[in-house]
């Protein structure tokens, strides 16, 4: 066996020992506490509860679709490509 084998190994053994024990050491008691407050409920506006209501859109228009032009067709059908160099 390798020392980097038994390196490996040993390393693995200590976290699966390590892992319970440090995982047992915190509470579900302890934690972040905030004290009560008086909280300031705001309510909405009519204009907010209608658009919460109504949701966000955009009214359909009437799209145009612009047709390619001869040399934007020709470019497509030849594609895109860069001619050799002399010398590289």
């Amino acid at each position: 066996m390798t020392i980097t084998s038994k390196l490996s190994l040993v390393a693995g053994l200590m976290l699966l020992v390590a892992a319970p024990a440090a995982a047992a050491e915190v509470s579900a008691t302890e934690g972040d506490y905030y004290a009560p407050s008086n909280t300031v409920v705001q309510q909405p506006t009519a204009a907010q509860t209608k658009q919460a209501e109504e949701g966000d859109f955009y009214a359909s228009g009437k799209t145009i679709v612009q047709q390619p032009t001869a040399p934007e067709l020709k470019q497509a059908e030849q594609g895109d490509f860069y001619a050799p160099k002399n010398g590289n």
